[in-house]
């Protein structure tokens, strides 16, 4: 039973990212409804760096920060440093989920979508992952590892050639 003045409205945990990755974001979660449902956001974070939490967004919510996994970039130690980065931020990513259970887990080519949709999937949270407009010949190594261990439920490109490429991936045009 719902105590009087609870918001029953459902959550979506949406992970943010500088850059072109904001601008997409914030494009897209503006054209939901605040009155439909509940926003809380995830941001990346290292070495102290807290940027993208203060990023606007179209609705309010609560900020939550999850460990950096690392630059996608080959170097001496990145197997090792990006393991650990990886483990320690699946830790963070099931107490977060779990203290939330959001109903939707939104992701727009990002990393930090990673341990957050493993997360999801195994609690059977719906994962939503957008690959970003400046991919248009192929995905990026985010979303080739999202879209190879299916850890989405739905995954859009936004470019035709890649919904064509990648079978289990939908284009729905772009967001921009």
């Amino acid at each position: 039973m719902m105590t009087a003045g609870a918001d029953d409205r459902p959550l979506i945990l949406v992970t943010l990212g500088g850059g072109g990755w904001h601008r997409q974001t914030y494009r897209i979660l503006e054209r939901l409804s605040a009155d439909e449902f509940r926003f809380a956001y995830v941001y990346a974070h290292h070495s102290g760096n807290r940027s993208a939490g203060r990023l606007p967004m179209p609705h309010p919510g609560d900020r939550f920060a999850l460990r950096y996994l690392g630059p996608t970039r080959r170097h001496a130690l990145s197997m090792v440093t990006n393991t650990a980065r990886f483990a320690w931020s699946f830790v963070e990513a099931v107490r977060l989920v779990r203290r939330l259970r959001p109903r939707a887990i939104f992701a727009l080519g990002h990393s930090a979508a990673f341990p957050l949709f493993v997360v999801g999937k195994v609690m059977g949270i719906k994962c939503v992952f957008i690959e970003s407009l400046t991919r248009a010949n192929q995905l990026s190594i985010a979303g080739k590892i999202v879209y190879h261990l299916r850890l989405a439920h739905q995954m859009y490109v936004q470019w035709p050639a890649l919904g064509k490429k990648y079978a289990r991936a939908s284009f729905a045009g772009s967001v921009l």
